[in-house]
């Protein structure tokens, strides 16, 4: 099996050598380039084709939001991992957003770090612990309608919830639920609509959240 293959972003040097150290020691995985700032990271992405971003988001010259939107627009089979000291709200739910699969905070050990990695380099979307709640929270805000009622997901809606968590696709989901693929596609639109979300991505983390959110 070919190894996992990382670019690690951050204008940092040494936070970057310390990073790389640590994948270094992992034979499934390997850095194939460091870049210091979101333009470069561009620049070295187009020409090394990693499987996972590893972006910090306070950086000169292009920050890892932008840097993030502008390299999914070029190579939108990246996946984005962002890396980093702020545990804003507002960063959370932007980098989710610009379409990042994950968002794990630098307090993180080596081991949660690599987890991380693997994870969304399997198509998966994490969100550090401590940040999960947040996101839920947000959700859980948007999904109250100015009526009295709150708009909430039938059980069906729920299940198709958690087969795209597990990256199942449209087809597969109709299959597994015996529904045909128009069905499907429907009740999708309306996961999206009742939770505000944009993408199926986004969905994912409102799973992942939720999931951590019940472990706690």
């Amino acid at each position: 099996m070919e190894p996992i293959r990382v670019l690690v972003v951050d204008d940092h040097s040494l936070f970057r050598r310390g990073v790389t150290a640590v994948i270094s020691t992992q034979p499934e995985m390997k850095v194939v380039a460091e870049a210091a700032n979101g333009r470069e990271a561009i620049k070295v992405a187009k020409e090394v084709h990693p499987d996972v971003v590893l972006m910090d988001l306070s950086m000169p010259e292009m920050g890892g939001l932008e840097a993030t939107r502008h390299l999914l627009k070029e190579i939108p089979e990246t996946n984005v991992l962002i890396l980093t000291m702020s545990d804003k709200d507002d960063d959370l739910f932007d980098a989710i957003k610009a379409g990042a699969k994950g968002y794990l905070l630098k307090e993180a050990n080596s081991e949660e770090m690599i987890r991380a990695i693997t994870h969304v380099a399997e198509g998966g979307v994490i969100i550090s612990p401590t940040m999960a709640p947040k996101l839920l929270s947000e959700i859980g805000t948007k999904t109250k309608p100015a009526g009295p009622e709150v708009s909430v997901l039938s059980s069906r809606e729920v299940e198709i919830v958690q087969l795209i968590a597990e990256k199942l696709t449209d087809k597969e989901i109709a299959e597994k639920l015996f529904i045909s693929l128009n069905t499907t596609k429907t009740h999708l639109k309306n996961i999206l609509a009742k939770l505000h979300l944009k993408s199926r991505t986004q969905v994912t983390a409102y799973e992942g959240g939720l999931h951590s959110r019940q472990e706690g």
